[in-house]
């Protein structure tokens, strides 16, 4: 009687502790999650696979700074290689620990489902997950064991032939997110990443639109993307992948830079403009890679940068400070006075607001309409309350905000007698552009290339962003400048 009545309770004991939402445990094994889409999303065959990976991979290359972060599609192979294989071949091939983020497509998900299995299976071999840090995920009540949403799923299965052709020795945390705060998932996820950790957000873009619509709405995402709004508008089956990295990248000190972006009809032309897919790659890279090698300034900057002095740089930030802060509470401008020499010639300029890396209003003069020093004071002003991308900066966000002044040299025309001449002599990182086109205009500043470093697509999205065709560059008048940057 006895021996049955502890039973009894520890089978109370039991029951209390399942219902009063103690962490899942893993379960204990070496269970192995099969491929779901082996043969269908890509070839069954091991040396087929291994060759196509290799050959999507050699269209990329390897950055000065590896990426921290990656966005990255999940389709079929066929439609999606060229574009996955720029953000891998991008990749420190010695990461030791990979999490990837992916949508659920065929069982609903709330919060964070993590497998059971101890490998995943591709033709190309076994990887094994990274159990522990499972483990210490599971502790936290967003996330829970789930193989029936894990089965079936292609989006996280579709980067791991990629990572084994491209990385040495790794291990893997999948997890499929949905339904939740993207802020929880990117705290829960963030105590597991270390130096050698790679981050991959899977997610293909719009969803059977035609080709004009895809490319338009695409654009849109990539610009909140690029923008660092985590809460913008993304159109993407891995919307809330795409929104944790944005989160995580954040939280790391990273910034975006646009590799790749294309439709299914781009990479498969003979399926038709009617219902296609979009796909983009897009990696996050430390800040501090453009004074490390990644588009250097070239020699013709420097030189045309060397007239404004320190005390001038000085002067200007200031007055910009100043003015920023007038606006954003509602007071009168300041009034300069004892103004350099160099702050009264009339000159183009932007002034760029930032919060902790990320773009949080950028407004300027191309031409020089105004003494610089006005300018300053316009732009820093119309940065923090008109700019049409950003609600109005409040008074606190004021201790956050880093402003950067950029003054521009004259904008000169770029003689070429066709669109490949002209690609040519642009140089990234250096030229500032401008395209006119009727009466539509558009500029980006140098620091631009940092974020589109192809020169096709850094055009294209000048293009657009001045309500041109996609290939407007191509028939527009293009004139370049030189800037030189200077922040606080």
């Amino acid at each position: 009687m006895r021996r049955r009545l502890k039973v009894i309770i520890a089978g109370l004991l039991t029951w209390a502790i399942l219902f009063a939402g103690a962490a899942p445990a893993l379960p204990a094994g070496e269970s192995v999650r099969e491929p779901a889409v082996a043969g269908q999303f890509y070839p069954a065959d091991p040396d087929s696979l291994r060759d196509l990976v290799k050959h999507y991979l050699a269209a990329g290359k390897a950055l000065p700074l590896a990426p921290r972060i990656i966005i990255s599609p999940h389709a079929g192979y066929r439609f999606t290689g060229p574009v996955t294989g720029k953000g891998f071949a991008a990749i420190d091939p010695a990461v030791t620990t990979v999490i990837i983020l992916g949508p659920p497509h065929y069982v609903p998900v709330r919060g964070i489902a993590v497998p059971s299995a101890a490998w995943f299976r591709t033709p190309l071999g076994d990887v094994p997950l990274d159990r522990e840090r499972i483990r210490i995920l599971l502790e936290n009540p967003i996330a829970c064991v789930d193989d029936r949403a894990h089965a079936p799923e292609h989006s996280i299965e579709a980067e791991i032939p990629f990572l084994q052709v491209r990385c040495h020795s790794f291990k893997i945390v999948p997890l499929l997110v949905s339904e939740t705060d993207p802020v929880k998932v990117a705290e829960a996820v963030y105590p597991l990443i270390d130096d050698h950790t790679l981050v991959v957000a899977s997610s293909d873009f719009s969803h059977y639109l035609t080709q004009k619509e895809a490319r338009a709405e695409d654009d849109r995402s990539i610009a909140t993307i690029l923008a660092g709004n985590v809460e913008g508008m993304i159109d993407a089956c891995g919307e809330m992948p795409i929104r944790v990295a944005m989160v995580l990248a954040k939280k790391m000190g990273l910034r975006p830079q646009l590799l790749d972006a294309r439709t299914s009809f781009d990479t498969a032309p003979e399926e038709g403009p009617g219902r296609v897919v979009g796909y983009a790659s897009i990696v996050f890279v430390p800040a501090a890679a453009g004074s490390q090698g990644v588009l250097a300034p070239a020699k013709p900057e420097r030189e045309a940068a060397a007239g404004i002095s320190v005390a001038t740089k000085s002067y200007l930030l200031a007055i910009a400070r100043q003015s920023l802060e007038a606006a954003v509470r509602g007071e009168a401008p300041p009034l300069p006075h004892n103004v350099p020499d160099a702050a009264q010639e009339e000159r183009g300029c932007f002034v760029t607001l930032t919060v902790h890396g990320q773009l949080r209003g950028c407004i300027g003069y191309i031409e020089p309409i105004k003494p610089l020093c006005r300018a300053v004071m316009d732009n820093a002003q119309n940065a923090a309350l008109s700019d049409p991308r950003f609600p109005p900066v409040a008074p606190g966000e004021l201790s956050s905000i880093k402003i950067e002044v950029s003054v521009l040299t004259r904008p000169v025309a770029v003689d070429h007698k066709d669109p490949q001449e002209l690609l040519q002599k642009l140089v990234p990182g250096v030229d500032g552009v401008i395209l006119d086109l009727g009466p539509d205009q558009s500029t980006f500043l140098p620091q631009v290339w940092g974020q589109i470093p192809d020169k096709v697509q850094f055009l294209e999205q000048l293009s657009l962003k001045g309500g041109m065709p996609r290939d407007g560059w191509k028939t527009a008048q293009v004139k370049r400048y030189r800037a030189e940057h200077f922040s606080e």
